[in-house]
């Protein structure tokens, strides 16, 4: 996340340069963290997580997103499930969830640019499909 003066397409154009011969791949989730204290809780990503920081690497290697990349933060692939909550909700989300065992696993197909916008929604800018 991070906002730039760069076209959507000049974005669109770099992102679909790194996954265009992408293939599809699994994907699991299997344990709940985050950072608690902002927050935050995600499901943390088991297997796939490799291709998914591998992704994020070309990604960020690129002109256009260098000037944004956090090397102050460890990338940790995950699915957000709880952003902006109290620290106290945050911690009692993260610890009722991993009372009970459970995976989610998924075949991802497709890489989408999504711009997050002013209410925090979002809308997809772009959709592309992996071989």
């Amino acid at each position: 996340p991070f906002k730039s003066n760069a076209s959507d397409t000049s974005i669109c154009d770099a992102v679909q340069s790194v996954v265009k011969r992408l293939e599809s791949f699994t994907l699991t989730l299997n344990r709940v963290g985050g950072d608690t204290d902002n927050g935050y809780v995600w499901l943390s990503v088991a297997q796939g997580a490799d291709i998914i920081k591998m992704i994020h690497d070309k990604v960020y290697e690129l002109d256009n997103f260098e000037p944004f990349y956090r090397r102050d933060i460890p990338y940790q692939p995950h699915v957000t499930i709880g952003p902006s909550l109290q620290p106290s909700e945050a911690r009692q989300l993260v610890k009722t969830l991993n009372e009970s065992q459970w995976h989610i696993t998924a075949k991802i197909e497709c890489v989408a640019i999504e711009n997050i916008l002013a209410n925090d929604d979002s809308e997809i800018l772009a959709s592309f499909e992996l071989v």
